[in-house]
Order: C-alpha cells, then sequence, then structure tokens
C-alpha cells in the first residue's frame, strides 16, 4: 500500500514538472516570435536577439521534458544521472553557439552600423516580455518549491535572468530616443556573454556555486535549494 501511494505521488509530480515544461515552452515560443518580429521590423539586433534566447528556453524546455519522461520511466529511473548530464551538455552546446551567432552579428553591426527604428509597438512588445518573463519566473520558482524539484527552481531563477536582460534591452531603446546613441550592439554582446556565461555553467558548474542549471533534479535536494 505504502509503494503504491509512494507510487502515485511520484506519478503526480511527474505530470505537475512536464505541464510546468509545456507552459515554459509556449510562453518563450510565443515571446520568441513576437520579439523576433518586432526586432526585424526595427532592425533591432538587441530585441532578435533577446528573442533568440527565448527561442533557446523553448528547445530547453522540450529537452527538460524529455529528460524528466525518460528518467521516470521506470527502466531508465537507474539512469536520471547520466540522463540529465546529457541532456545537460546539450542544452548548453545550443547556448553557446547561439551567444557566438550573436556576438558576430553585433561586431557586424558595430563595423557597419544602421539606425534602428523604434515605435509604440516595440515598447509595448518590451513591456509584454518582461511582465510574462516575470510571471513565469514567479509561477516556476512557485511550483518548483511545492513539488521540491530543482529543475524547476532553476529554469525559474533563469528565465529571472531573462527578465533583466530584456530590461536591458528596453533601456537601451530609451537611451537611443534620449540620446540619440545607439548602443544596442553593445547591448546584445552583453546579452550574448551573459548567454554563454550561463552555457558554460551548465557544463562546468563549479564555475559558479550560486547558479543551479536546470537539469539538476534529483528531489532530494529539493528542500535544500534557494530560488
Amino acid at each position: 500500500m505504502a509503494d503504491k501511494l509512494k507510487k502515485t505521488k511520484a506519478s503526480s509530480r511527474d505530470q505537475i514538472i512536464i505541464k510546468s515544461g509545456f507552459i515554459f515552452i509556449a510562453v518563450n515560443f510565443f515571446l520568441g516570435v513576437f520579439n523576433i518580429i518586432i526586432g526585424l521590423l526595427a532592425g533591432s539586433i538587441a530585441i532578435t536577439s533577446d528573442a533568440v534566447h527565448s527561442f533557446i528556453d523553448s528547445i530547453s524546455g522540450f529537452l527538460i521534458v524529455i529528460s524528466e519522461k525518460l528518467s521516470s520511466h521506470h527502466k531508465l529511473s537507474q539512469h536520471r544521472t547520466k540522463i540529465e548530464r546529457v541532456t545537460t551538455i546539450i542544452i548548453a552546446l545550443i547556448i553557446v553557439i547561439a551567444g557566438v551567432h550573436i556576438i558576430v552579428e553585433s561586431i557586424e553591426k558595430i563595423l557597419v552600423p544602421e539606425s534602428p527604428e523604434y515605435s509604440t509597438p516595440t515598447f509595448i512588445v518590451l513591456v509584454a516580455s518582461i511582465a510574462l518573463k516575470y510571471l513565469l519566473a514567479s509561477y516556476l520558482k512557485r511550483t518548483g518549491k511545492a513539488q521540491k524539484s530543482t529543475v524547476l527552481i532553476a529554469s525559474g531563477a533563469e528565465t529571472m535572468n531573462d527578465t533583466w536582460i530584456s530590461v536591458a534591452v528596453l533601456f537601451s531603446a530609451i537611451f537611443y530616443l534620449i540620446f540619440h546613441l545607439d548602443i544596442e550592439a553593445y547591448i546584445s554582446i552583453l546579452i550574448a556573454l551573459l548567454i554563454i556565461k550561463v552555457g558554460l555553467e551548465f557544463i562546468f558548474p563549479h564555475l559558479s556555486h550560486h547558479h543551479h542549471h536546470p537539469l539538476e533534479s534529483d528531489p532530494s535536494h529539493g528542500t535544500n535549494v534557494k530560488a
């Protein structure tokens, strides 16, 4: 009876984590699509680079869901650590490659500058992006604590980092309108460096004593993780 109850709780927990993963995917994909549309229309690398980060999070979300499904399978549960480690490396490589790509595009814009064109829709999208990311981060942290899931807690912390990156993009837009000085390429490089830093921390967790990557999901550690 006790074993049956334990399995039921584990199954319910897996379903909640997977559901949260799909919400994470959907929100980031939505943000990515709209940010890249506005970024291309405005000629803004900063906004499009933020969109790229959202798409990366969507892909990472799929990998997290797949990892959770595989790890919860009765035939593979004993290999949970290995499954999570392989998934971590895949996510890290995607993140680092995307970061390098953004840096290359930003350097090209510095060498061949183009003045961005901001409009009311641009600011609406940026502000909406910040709000949605903040709400998503709060949801992931709250659900992660309730389920003792370091996956969701870490994803919530990372999404909050994305929120601050979007704030930096908004700042660059306001700065341009006030001072007529285009700092977007430099902001994009900053974003790219942050993205690369996160990727490297996924591969080498010892680089940061405070960062928990989203695939360290051993529930036994859940009560010790600080969001």
